[in-house]
C-alpha cells in the first residue's frame, strides 16, 4: 500500500500546495541538504507564503531532490528544474533563505543571473542571523585553550553507548544519595549556544562526576582507563581548580546573552520586524559587559559599529567584568595568579565574540531597520509614513509607480482607524511576584485583521498596504524552517528503511506537511474530498505506469549499452587491423629501403664499368638494377594499397587527423615515395 502515500495521497498534496503559491505575488524559498541514512545528500525545500487560507504567514513542505555532489550548479539545476516541472514562475521568487554566512553564496548568485533574464530580482537581505549568533559564540569559547566543548563531549562519549558505564555511575550516585539527569546531553557542533544546556547539566552532577572519574574507576577499573586519551582529558579537567569556574561562566554567556535572543528566534512565526532592534540589544549587551557604561553611553543602531572596543582605558575593572555570580564566588579559593589567567581569558572571550558581531551584524542595512514600521505601535509614530514608503520601493519589482503613490494615503488612514486591542494583544496577567505581563498576537494575525478591513462599498480599505505588508511577512528572519524538517527526515528514512524511494520520501513528508497544515497536526480532520479519492484510486495504476515506464528506460539503457558494447567490439577490431597495417607498413618501409640500396649499388657499379667500357661488368650491373627496380616497384605497391586501408579505418573511426596518424609510426613519419619520383633506371643509363 506504499503507493498510495508515494503516488496518490503526496502527489494529490504538494498539487494543493503547487496550485496555492500561484495565487500569490510573492514566496520565499527555504532550502537546506543533509546526508541522510541512505549516505545520500538530501535537498528539501520549502516555500514560505502568506496564506488565505489561513490568514497566517506559512511554511509548507515543497519537495526533496537527493544530490551526489552539493555543488552550487547541482542545486541550482535542480531548483529550477522543479519549478519549470511544476510550472512555477521563478519571477515570483522573492528571497531565499539559506544558513550561514559563507553557505550557498554561488546558489544564490546564479538563482539571481536566472531571474534577471525574465526582469525579476531577489530581495537580499543577508544571512540566517541565528547561524551567525551561533558561529559568534564559536569563535568566543575556542578563543582560549579551556576546551570545554570537548570536556563535554568527551563525557557523553564515555557513557552514550556502555550500559555497564552507565549503571557504575548510577550506583555512585545512589551512595552518594543524589538524583541523576538520566540523560547526558548531546552537544553538536552545529549548534554552539546549546552547550549552555549540557554545562547545566554537568554542573549539577559536577561532584558525582569527579567521584566516579577520579576515585571510582582508578580504584575499580584500572584496565579500562589505561592509555586512555578520553578519560585523560576528562581527568585533567575534574583535576583543575580552575574548570568548575570556566564552565559557570560559559553557562553565563548562555544564559545571560544569548539563550534570549536564539530562543524567540527559533519560532515560526513572522518576526522579521523585531530582528534589527534585538540584534541592537543582544550587541549592546555584549559590549557593556566588559566596557564602561560611559564609552557606550546611549549608542544604537549602525552606530555600534563604530565604537571602538580595544581600548585599554575602556575597559571594566576585574570587579565589574560580567563573569556570573557562581563563577565569581568559586573564585575565591583560586590563586591570585589562576584569577589573573582566569580574567585575561574572559576579556579574550569578549573581545573575540564583539569582534565577530562587528563583522557579520546587519546593524547598518537600512531596509532591515524599517521594518519595525510593521511594529502595531509605530502605527502613529510621525515618520512611519516615509518608513513604509522605503520599504515598498525596497522590494524589487512589487509594486508600480501609481501603487507607491498610494502607501502614504492608505498608512495614514490605516493610522486613524480604531483597532480592537484583541488584534494585537493576546493576553495580560500577574505572576507570582506580581509583575505584569502582555502576551501579544503573532504580527500576521494583527494584519490579517487589520488587512481585512473594508469601505461601505465592501472594497478593501488598503489594498496597496495588503501588497507590501503580506510580501513582507514572509521575509526569513532564519533558516529554522528547514532545518526542523530534518527531525522529521529522522522518523521517515530510517536506519532500516535506507530503500525507500525519492518518490516515497517526496510522498511522506508532502502528507506530514498537509497533517499539519490541514488537520492541524490531527490526520482525522483533513477534508476527505472527491479529487483525493480518485488520487488514490489512481495511484495503483499510476505506480505501476511508473514501473512500466522505468523499465522500458532501463530495456532502452540495456540496448545502448548492448549497442555500445557491440561498437567497441568492432571498434577494437579495426583498431586491431590498425596496429597490424601499421606494423607491416614498418616492414615494408625497411625492406623498401634495402631495394634502394641495392638500385644504388647496381647504379654505382654501372658508372664504374662504362668509365673501364667493361661490356660483362655493365651487364651483372645492369641486371642488379633491373631486380631492385622491380622490388622497389611491388613494395611501392603494396604499400599504397595499405595505405589505402589504413585511410578507411581512419574515416570509419570519424578522426579528423586519421590520415595523418596512419602515416606516422614509432620511429616518426614514413614518406612513401611514388616510383616516379626514384632515380632513372638503367635503362635511361643504357640509352645515353
Amino acid at each position: 500500500m506504499s503507493y498510495v502515500i508515494s503516488h496518490g495521497l503526496g502527489p494529490y498534496f504538494r498539487d494543493l500546495l503547487i496550485k496555492d503559491i500561484k495565487n500569490y505575488e510573492r514566496f520565499v524559498l527555504c532550502f537546506d541538504e543533509q546526508t541522510n541514512n541512505q549516505n545520500k545528500k538530501q535537498l528539501d525545500s520549502y516555500f514560505r507564503y502568506w496564506s488565505s487560507q489561513k490568514g497566517l504567514v506559512v511554511t509548507r513542505y515543497y519537495r526533496t531532490i537527493l544530490l551526489g555532489h552539493a555543488q552550487a550548479n547541482v542545486v541550482v539545476d535542480g531548483i529550477l528544474g522543479a519549478f519549470r516541472t511544476d510550472c512555477i514562475g521563478i519571477s515570483k521568487l522573492l528571497m531565499l533563505s539559506r544558513d550561514n554566512p559563507n553557505a550557498n553564496k554561488t546558489v544564490e548568485k546564479m538563482i539571481n543571473d536566472a531571474m534577471k533574464k525574465v526582469n525579476a530580482e531577489l530581495l537580499n537581505v543577508g544571512t540566517c542571523n541565528l547561524h551567525v549568533i551561533h558561529n559568534v559564540f564559536n569563535a568566543g569559547t575556542t578563543e582560549t585553550n579551556w576546551h570545554v566543548e570537548n570536556f563535554c563531549m568527551n563525557i557523553w562519549s564515555w557513557f552514550q553507548k556502555s550500559l555497564a558505564r552507565q549503571e557504575d555511575f548510577e550506583n555512585i550516585t545512589n551512595e552518594l544519595n543524589d538524583a541523576i539527569e538520566k540523560t547526558i546531553l548531546y552537544f553538536s557542533s552545529k549548534r554552539w549556544v546549546l552547550l549552555g544546556k549540557v554545562i547545566d547539566r554537568v554542573l549539577k552532577q559536577y561532584h558525582m562526576f569527579r567521584e566516579y572519574f577520579l576515585v571510582y574507576l582508578p580504584s575499580k577499573q584500572q584496565k579500562q582507563i589505561q592509555s586512555n586519551s578520553r578519560y585523560d582529558n576528562v581527568k585533567e579537567v575534574l583535576m583543575s581548580n580552575i574548570s568548575k569556574i570556566r564552565l559557570n561562566f560559559i553557562l553565563f554567556l548562555c544564559q545571560s546573552i544569548f539563550d534570549r535572543f536564539l530562543t524567540w528566534f527559533q519560532k515560526e512565526e513572522p518576526l522579521v520586524h523585531l530582528l534589527y532592534n534585538a540584534l541592537c540589544d543582544l550587541y549592546r549587551t555584549v559590549l557593556l559587559s566588559f566596557l564602561s557604561p560611559e564609552h557606550v553611553g546611549s549608542t544604537y543602531g549602525g552606530a555600534l559599529l563604530d565604537i571602538d572596543f580595544k581600548l585599554a582605558e575602556k575597559q571594566l575593572t576585574t570587579k565589574k567584568l560580567q563573569i556570573g555570580e557562581e563563577a565569581r564566588r568559586l573564585l575565591v579559593d583560586v590563586s591570585a595568579s589562576d584569577r589573573a589567567t582566569f580574567f585575561h581569558d574572559v576579556k579574550s572571550i569578549y573581545h573575540a565574540i564583539a569582534d565577530n558581531l562587528k563583522k557579520y551584524l546587519p546593524l547598518k542595512n537600512t531596509f532591515l531597520k524599517d521594518l519595525h514600521v510593521l511594529d502595531p505601535a509605530s502605527r502613529t509614530k510621525q515618520d512611519s509614513a516615509d518608513t513604509m514608503i522605503r520599504v515598498g520601493r525596497a522590494i524589487p519589482k512589487l509594486l508600480s509607480n501609481a501603487e507607491i503613490d498610494r502607501i502614504r494615503y492608505e498608512f495614514m488612514m490605516c493610522a486613524a482607524e480604531t483597532i480592537d486591542q484583541s488584534w494585537y494583544i493576546k493576553n495580560k496577567y500577574h505572576d507570582s511576584d506580581d509583575n505584569n505581563h502582555t502576551e501579544y498576537q503573532q504580527i500576521d494575525y494583527y494584519w490579517n485583521k487589520t488587512l481585512s478591513l473594508t469601505t461601505s462599498f465592501g472594497s478593501p480599505k488598503f489594498p496597496t498596504l495588503s501588497k507590501i505588508v503580506k510580501n513582507i511577512l514572509i521575509i526569513s528572519h532564519g533558516n529554522l524552517d528547514a532545518e526542523r524538517g530534518f527531525s522529521i527526515n529522522e522518523h521517515i528514512v530510517t536506519e532500516n528503511r535506507t530503500l525507500l524511494s525519492l518518490s516515497s520520501i517526496n510522498g511522506l513528508r508532502s502528507t506530514w506537511d498537509a497533517i499539519k497544515f490541514y488537520g492541524v497536526g490531527s490526520p482525522h480532520r483533513i477534508s476527505i474530498k472527491i479529487d483525493m479519492i480518485r488520487a488514490v484510486q489512481k495511484s495503483k495504476s499510476v505506480y505501476n505506469q511508473e514501473q512500466l515506464s522505468l523499465k522500458s528506460l532501463a530495456n532502452r539503457e540495456k540496448e545502448q549499452s548492448e549497442k555500445h558494447e557491440h561498437t567497441n567490439g568492432e571498434m577494437k577490431k579495426l583498431i586491431d587491423r590498425e596496429n597490424q597495417l601499421l606494423s607491416k607498413q614498418k616492414g615494408l618501409h625497411d625492406k623498401q629501403k634495402k631495394a634502394q640500396l641495392l638500385v644504388d649499388e647496381g647504379r654505382q657499379q654501372l658508372d664504374n664499368a662504362l668509365k673501364k667500357a667493361d661490356i660483362i661488368d655493365a651487364q651483372a650491373a645492369n641486371a642488379l638494377i633491373g631486380a631492385g627496380d622491380e622490388q622497389v616497384k611491388l613494395i611501392s605497391d603494396e604499400l599504397f594499397k595499405i595505405t589505402d586501408e589504413l585511410l578507411k579505418i581512419q574515416k570509419t573511426k570519424s578522426d579528423p587527423f586519421g590520415p595523418i596518424i596512419a602515416l606516422n609510426f614509432l620511429n616518426g613519419p614514413i614518406t612513401i615515395s611514388p616510383l616516379s619520383d626514384l632515380k632513372p633506371s638503367v635503362s635511361t643509363y643504357s640509352k645515353k
